[in-house]
């Protein structure tokens, strides 16, 4: 088997390429390319840490659904048939289903929390954060190009709710309560 380097060199004048013509790394596609795959790696990060097996199989639902959209967000229009699989609202099933568990289980505080309370509950609120950011290039990409799949917006919204009780669920799990702003003053 031939080896493969990651090393191309062909970035070196600031673009890269994506499944259709070379675009400057400072587009907009690229920057939602780059908060999806930063939010992406948080999610791995806080599935390594994780206890919770729950927590753990959901992560790495959403990690696969994850390339299904960075995929279909590097992907032209006019390309948009060589994917072979995109996200859909089983997908978005996948993030609605198990949210409605969780926040089931939960007795939500009505105000707001301080993230930090532990390892995987902090990564997972700053993978929310980032995936925030992402919704925001995404619906600015949006504007620029409507997007034919009608459900990339609705998953990114549910994503980071969906992260965010998952971090309280990390929180409730391990026995640790809910931090308010001003509680400790």
């Amino acid at each position: 088997m031939k080896k493969h380097s990651i090393t191309t060199k062909r970035g070196d004048d600031g673009t890269t390429g994506l499944l259709g013509p070379r675009a400057a790394k400072f587009d907009t596609r690229l920057e939602t390319l780059g908060a999806l795959d930063e939010a992406a790696a948080f999610i791995g990060l806080a599935r390594a840490k994780s206890s919770v097996q729950m927590t753990r199989t959901l992560l790495l639902t959403i990690q696969h659904h994850l390339y299904l959209l960075n995929a279909e967000l590097a992907c032209p229009v006019e390309n948009m048939h060589l994917l072979k699989m995109k996200l859909t609202k089983e997908h978005l099933g996948r993030l609605e289903e198990p949210a409605r568990t969780i926040e089931d289980e939960l007795n939500l505080p009505d105000k707001f929390v301080l993230y930090g309370q532990s390892e995987t509950s902090a990564c997972l609120d700053i993978a929310r954060a980032v995936v925030r950011r992402a919704e925001r290039r995404i619906v600015e990409l949006n504007q620029a190009e409507k997007f034919s799949n009608l459900t990339i917006l609705p998953y990114i919204n549910r994503l980071s709710d969906m992260l965010f009780l998952l971090a309280r669920y990390e929180e409730f799990k391990n026995g640790i309560k809910y931090a308010h702003p001003y509680d400790d003053e």
